[in-house]
């Protein structure tokens, strides 16, 4: 039963109107750029904290109209549905609602609200708000257009509103050249792995005659074609969602402002590949080869990541890699067929990711734009906010028994565990997941204890205000009561018991080289400098990517492009000028000696012949008598003549 357009269709379709309308009110009358000395003003700000209200509250509507028709009627969606984009074509304006959208519904407004708040605390000071909110509230509309979208055509729509919107978030310190290098790398990057979605969805039409979800199945249908469909998503997904080879350009990304990182690294964009291959479950179902891969190729991406993750020193690159590692986590709970499992830890996963970023932006804010998580150190007496909510996030993170974490990452092994052939992926996810809760407790134990801040010379650190404490304080409840949305299986004790103790032993290892016997670190770098190194440079995948893809194959792309565009382009353009050039120049010598000379000997022989008659024609009336006279006389003169 789907649930008619009057019976909760028009909250659908104002959750989404509202946010775009905020878009326009805020570049219409939000204000220019505010020169230097004047002080920025607060009402784009203002504007968009509101939208983002009045949208959560649609949303919320919507979710419970949804909700409560489905314990009545059980009706599978809310639904409202427009005319066809193109007559004849397939795809309507269609939106819905159903268990997978509503929770990244209600995560996208939730989450976006909290980082709008936090924003007004945090970039109150910029000169260019308009720009930013506009923007801001422009991703988030992008994101539930994405989300309520009833077939590809249109998710595809937002998918690609999503990337123009990080785009300009990551940009938005365009100024700086890192950041305008950052948005064009992620814009490029996601461009590139676009194409698959874009071939996924052309194919999906050709075989089944629509892009609707409701009318994809896999009944039927020749195994290449589904096989070729679910890889063609699957390398779209992969793009948007930073895992390898795609996931370069989500470091680079933290260039952008903080509050921007919170927004789309937690549960938003880089999630929206996870929601695609959800969506397309009933695909990937009927393509099970395809769905070792992705299992394979997540849990390698989160060791990958989590390894890297424990010798970054940049707080927000460390958060980054975590991010990369984590999805790599639900990548192989989507790859063993655990669709909810995944969701779940996205769910989980947004809280304490996005609090995390909100900490580090606080711990940044305070210590004057200092992200180095060397020369940070003894914050948590200054900042007590700021610890008990980061240290709240970042166990959730490491998976301490009780919090999100812990939950949702033991039903990703337990999922993986069960699969066939599964025991290999379990182990890599158990020694990823220890590996999580090493850099979790690194990046707390640098940033608030020891005194490093104050022996590096770093300006003293001032506190955040009440606007930026506000969401963190609300998201550490998430992180901690967002575990207990699903059922606990506590049949699966057994590995709830080894996922906690992994947790704990990577929370002591941690305490142990950082804190309580740091010159044993050191000892262990010299040990094992050469790993160190190697973890330090990224595993050199970014050196390869820049040698072996940027200089050797763009660069030597880009010189036969040069070289095309110099001897064929250009020479052909150069070649058509020259010809041009000279046929005007023949053209003008036929002009000037050929066409002009025969006009000008015309008047010239005409003028000749002319003179003697326009010398009588004077206009002197005694030369006209004179003649007269002499004409009568030599008349006269010749009839005599003639009668002799």
């Amino acid at each position: 039963m789907v649930i008619a357009a009057e019976q909760g269709g028009a909250l659908l379709a104002g959750t989404l109107a509202l946010p775009l309308a905020a878009v326009l009110l805020i570049l219409v009358f939000g204000g220019r750029r505010i020169a230097a000395g004047d002080r920025p003003t607060s009402r784009p700000g203002l504007v968009a904290a509101t939208a983002a209200v009045l949208s959560l509250l649609l949303s919320v509507g919507c979710v419970l109209i949804y909700w409560k028709a489905q314990n009545r009627y059980f009706a599978p969606e809310l639904h409202i549905s427009g005319g066809e984009w193109i007559p004849g074509f397939g795809p309507t304006l269609g939106l819905m609602l159903d268990r997978l959208s509503a929770v990244l519904l209600l995560l996208v407004d939730g989450i976006g609200l909290m980082v709008i708040v936090y924003s007004l605390g945090y970039m109150r000071d910029e000169r260019d708000q308009s720009r930013f909110y506009a923007a801001l509230l422009f991703f988030i509309a992008m994101m539930k257009l994405l989300v309520l979208a009833d077939n590809y055509l249109l998710l595809f729509a937002g998918w690609e509103g999503v990337g123009f919107a990080s785009y300009l978030l990551i940009g938005y310190h365009f100024e700086r050249w890192k950041a305008a290098q950052a948005a064009t790398q992620a814009f490029l990057v996601n461009r590139i792995a676009d194409v698959g979605f874009l071939l996924g969805i052309l194919a999906l039409f050709e075989v089944y005659g629509t892009l609707n979800f409701r009318g994809i199945h896999a009944d039927g249908i020749p195994r290449p074609a589904v096989i070729g469909i679910a890889s063609a998503l699957l390398f779209g997904a992969l793009g948007k969602s930073a895992q390898i080879p795609f996931h370069v350009w989500l470091p680079d990304a933290m260039e952008g402002p903080t509050p921007v990182s919170a927004l789309i690294h937690s549960a938003t964009m880089v999630c929206a590949g996870v929601y695609l291959i959800a969506r397309s479950s009933t695909i990937f179902d009927a393509a099970p080869e395809i769905g070792r891969g992705m299992a394979i190729l997540g849990v390698a991406t989160a060791l990958f990541a989590a390894t890297v993750a424990l010798v970054e020193n940049d707080i927000k690159r460390v958060l980054a890699y975590s991010t990369i590692s984590q999805i790599g986590f639900m990548f192989l709970a989507l790859g063993v067929g655990a669709y909810n499992v995944a969701i779940f830890h996205l769910f989980t996963h947004a809280f304490f990711k996005s609090l995390l970023f909100l900490g580090a932006g606080s711990v940044i804010h305070a210590l004057h734009g200092n992200q180095n998580l060397k020369e940070m150190g003894g914050l948590r007496r200054k900042m007590p906010v700021t610890f008990a909510t980061m240290t709240i996030a970042a166990a959730a993170l490491a998976g301490v028994p009780g919090l999100a974490g812990f939950f949702s990452k033991d039903q990703v092994l337990d999922a993986a565990l069960l699969a066939p052939g599964g025991r290999l992926l379990f182990a890599a996810g158990l020694f990823t997941s220890l590996l999580t809760a090493i850099y979790s407790g690194r990046l707390i134990f640098l940033v608030f204890f020891g005194e490093r801040a104050r022996r590096s010379g770093v300006a003293p650190a001032h506190g955040s205000p009440p606007l930026m404490l506000a969401p963190m304080l609300i998201l550490s409840g998430g992180c901690i009561a967002a575990g207990y949305f699903l059922p606990i299986h506590w049949s699966q004790w057994p590995v709830l018991l080894t996922t906690g103790i992994a947790a704990l032993l990577g929370i002591w290892v941690a305490y142990r080289y950082y804190i309580a016997q740091p010159e044993a670190r050191t000892a262990l770098d010299i040990r094992f400098a050469p790993l160190a190194k190697l973890l330090r440079n990224r595993w050199y995948v970014d050196a390869i990517y820049e040698e072996q893809l940027v200089d050797r194959f763009v660069m030597r792309m880009a010189h036969g492009a040069t070289v095309v565009d110099n001897t064929i382009i250009d020479g052909s353009v150069n070649g058509f000028a020259w010809s041009t050039r000279q046929m005007s120049r023949l053209s003008r010598w036929i002009d000037r000696y050929l066409i002009d000379g025969l006009v000008q000997f015309t008047s010239h022989g005409l003028r000749f012949l002319a003179s003697p008659a326009r010398a009588l024609q004077s206009g002197a009336v005694q030369t006209y008598a004179f003649l007269f006279i002499a004409g009568l006389l030599a008349a006269l003169g010749y009839f005599i003549v003639r009668t002799r």
